[in-house]
């Protein structure tokens, strides 16, 4: 009987939690951190702004994505000058409008503004962006922090694993909300074991990535998004029923798509179209706390 009345009761806290608590926390969140980047060759991805502290009073806010949203030649990087951030700003009527600002890719000292993660097989790429936040006094100012990002032991104490619902924030093919700069936010699922190594076999090379795979309908333009995992009700942990929704932590950050080849009707055409098999490669959380620890190398 008291078995059965405490199922009964996490049941229905569970019905109670169900509609409020699986979206708020990433459309308070991640939503608002996430923003549409234009290269200056009119190239468009996405990227999202997370805090680390320097010390107990002071922050930087940094601007996360892919090397190749700046560019994909590693030699054009180096020549870029700036990049375009559409933001959102509050008006004087107290209604939220996209803007864009120009960002040039030096400081005033000459100093770069970027740095890249060291692998040249990984594709993540950050930008302190800390003097342009504080330029902007009335852009809706949210970011991630270093402590919702999802390394081993957060992978480990909240058994995060394959199969997991995660939630994907960002601008397939640019689309943005109206008159204002906010992401498109989509679902999937993991589709390969989050925080082991990706070996893919293409044309007879082999490719072994510190990433994953996500089954979410991924198209271009979610280069650099925020791959987040969905703060659902009733998840196991351990083999324990948690009732309290889940942290939205970041997982990882969008690269690339992957594509399935559909073959013509005609069995003598030895030509196929490409088309998207709506899966992406993500890199961990860990691969872009690694390229933001370069900027505080440089201040010891």
């Amino acid at each position: 009987m008291k078995k059965n009345l405490i199922i009964t009761l996490v049941a229905f806290c569970l019905f109670l939690l169900r509609d409020n608590a699986i979206a708020s926390p990433v459309a308070n969140s991640w939503v608002y951190a996430t923003i549409l980047i234009e290269n200056e060759w009119g190239k468009i991805g996405t990227g999202f702004l997370v805090s680390r502290a320097l010390d107990a009073n002071n922050v930087k806010i940094f601007l996360c994505t892919n090397k190749h949203v700046l560019n994909e030649d590693g030699k054009l990087r180096e020549t870029a000058t700036k990049i375009i951030c559409y933001l959102n700003e509050i008006s004087k009527g107290g209604k939220i409008v996209g803007v864009k600002h120009e960002l040039p890719l030096t400081f005033a000292d000459g100093m770069k503004r970027w740095k890249e993660h060291p692998d040249k097989d990984v594709d993540v790429l950050v930008f302190d962006v800390t003097d342009l936040i504080i330029q902007l006094p009335n852009m809706v100012k949210k970011w991630g922090d270093y402590n919702l990002f999802a390394d081993k032991d957060v992978l480990s104490r909240e058994d995060i694993t394959i199969g997991e619902e995660v939630f994907i924030v960002g601008y397939p093919s640019g689309y943005t909300q109206g008159e204002n700069n906010f992401p498109i936010v989509r679902q999937g699922i993991i589709a390969s074991q989050i925080g082991e190594k990706y070996i893919e076999i293409q044309n007879g090379k082999k490719r072994v990535f510190r990433g994953f795979l996500i089954d979410g309908g991924i198209i271009p333009g979610s280069s650099g998004s925020p791959v987040i995992l969905k703060p659902v009700v009733g998840r196991y942990v351990n083999n324990a029923l948690t009732i309290m929704p889940t942290v939205p932590y970041l997982l990882g950050i969008i690269a690339e798509t992957r594509h399935a080849y559909i073959r013509k009707n005609d069995p003598n055409d030895s030509n196929s179209t490409p088309s998207y098999a709506g899966l992406g490669l993500a890199f961990d959380a860990s691969t872009i706390k690694e390229t933001i620890e370069l900027f505080y190398k440089k201040n010891k």
